[in-house]
């Protein structure tokens, strides 16, 4: 199960100066490590998945090992199973700003997204309105298309404006008939960050309610769904150094509320109900390891050690004229994620030439489609996505910038 850490190993992970000690970072990542011929990967491929720290394979490891067992059940392991569960359900609502009983684990955030879309059916009706954004992965538009077609309701788009990589927000509209208003924490394809306030305010003023694509922005900037007025919010755990699962937290008054699809026996009350199945307890084990070190390390150090690294990657490409950029151009309003094109180079040539040069990125759209249909990207190879994390540091920027300057 998860170690709980001390407070006092914090100081271990920061200098004199009170920023990162990076070394003392990467140590916690086994996938750091330089492979045995010497080599050391920049995994650049972060927005799609990080790497995960040693105590996250010891607490999957050590719940399998010694408390492997169903929940609920009049035994020892079950019953350590079940406060494992609840232990690390405490600790998402902490690191997400919601409620402890409105945590519901699942496999992924997508397919947690479908089994609400799907619950709010009998929400919605012929002539109703869904909001949606271009700004979104698919998996916070595709259940909502698909909620409207099933129930005859109609689709706002707040638009994208592709020179700023930001939301143009006076497309923001809502009425009367609008029952849900969704929207991103973060762009996952432009690495823009998105104030809720508007969405959340827009909702309200017609009792929508609010649903927040928290999966990229996990990692990067700290999450207060509660006070920010947001009703429901999903995230992934395999994008902020834990296993692949998926959260979503929700008010538990709006839950007890809606009908979720379940089999009979299952629970009529609580997050369980809303969880189809067994619950995979070796990867909720291995998120309460990732929110330890995620609170060891602190967000405010993380927030700062990721503002210098987007600074220097931008400052380091304005000097690369084949090279441009999609989304914001200020370190203060994105994640250090980069959506990038190169003159003269496809992104999947792009892609193998910094693979090549042992730096892993994604190159296309990243399920992204709305963002690159608007970027005039979607039918030309998408981009090349490059992604930094706290465990990367300046040399991991510079070698990305060097095997760009490399094409020019």
């Amino acid at each position: 199960m998860a170690a709980m850490i001390s407070t006092s190993a914090t100081s271990r992970l920061l200098d004199t100066a009170g920023t990162l000690d990076l070394e003392r970072v990467r140590a916690r990542f086994p996938a750091l490590a330089p492979s045995p011929d010497g080599r050391r990967i920049v995994h650049a491929d972060a927005p799609g998945g990080t790497q995960v720290t040693s105590g996250v394979i010891e607490a999957m490891s050590a719940y399998l090992r010694d408390h492997n067992a169903n929940s609920h059940g009049g035994f020892a392991t079950s019953a350590a199973t079940d406060t494992m569960v609840e232990g690390v359900r405490t600790a998402v609502a902490s690191f997400l700003g919601g409620w402890d009983d409105g945590i519901v684990f699942g496999q992924n955030m997508t397919t947690l997204t479908w089994h609400l879309s799907h619950a709010l059916d009998a929400r919605v009706s012929s002539g109703d309105e869904l909001v949606v954004t271009r700004l979104d992965h698919d998996a916070n538009i595709s259940p909502w298309l698909h909620l409207a077609k099933r129930t005859g309701a109609s689709l706002r788009w707040v638009d994208l404006d592709p020179a700023t990589g930001r939301l143009h927000l006076d497309t923001l509209a809502v009425s009367a008939r609008t029952r849900l208003v969704a929207f991103p924490a973060a762009s996952n394809a432009l690495g823009t960050v998105v104030d809720p306030a508007p969405f959340v305010d827009a909702a309200r003023s017609v009792g929508a309610l609010t649903f927040c694509d928290a999966v990229h922005a996990a990692p990067h900037v700290p999450l207060s769904q509660r006070d920010d007025g947001i009703d429901v919010l999903a995230c992934s755990p395999y994008k902020f150094f834990g296993p692949h699962a998926g959260l979503l937290s929700a008010d538990p008054a709006l839950l007890a509320e809606l009908q979720p699809d379940k089999v009979r026996p299952a629970p009529d009350d609580g997050p369980d109900r809303w969880q189809t199945g067994t619950a995979t307890f070796e990867a909720i084990a291995g998120i309460g390891a990732a929110l330890d070190h995620i609170t060891d390390v602190g967000m405010d150090a993380i927030g700062a050690h990721e503002q210098s690294l987007s600074r220097r990657f931008l400052d380091g490409l304005s000097g690369l004229a084949a090279v441009t950029l999609h989304g914001p151009p200020n370190a203060a309003e994105r994640t250090p994620t980069f959506a990038v094109t190169v003159r003269g180079h496809s992104p999947a040539q792009v892609a193998a030439h910094l693979a090549d040069r042992d730096i892993y990125c994604w190159a296309g759209h990243y399920y992204a489609l709305e963002p690159m249909r608007a970027l005039g990207l979607l039918h030309d190879g998408g981009a090349v996505r490059i992604g930094f994390v706290h465990y990367h540091g300046a040399t991991d920027v510079d070698r990305v910038l060097q095997a760009l300057a490399d094409l020019g």
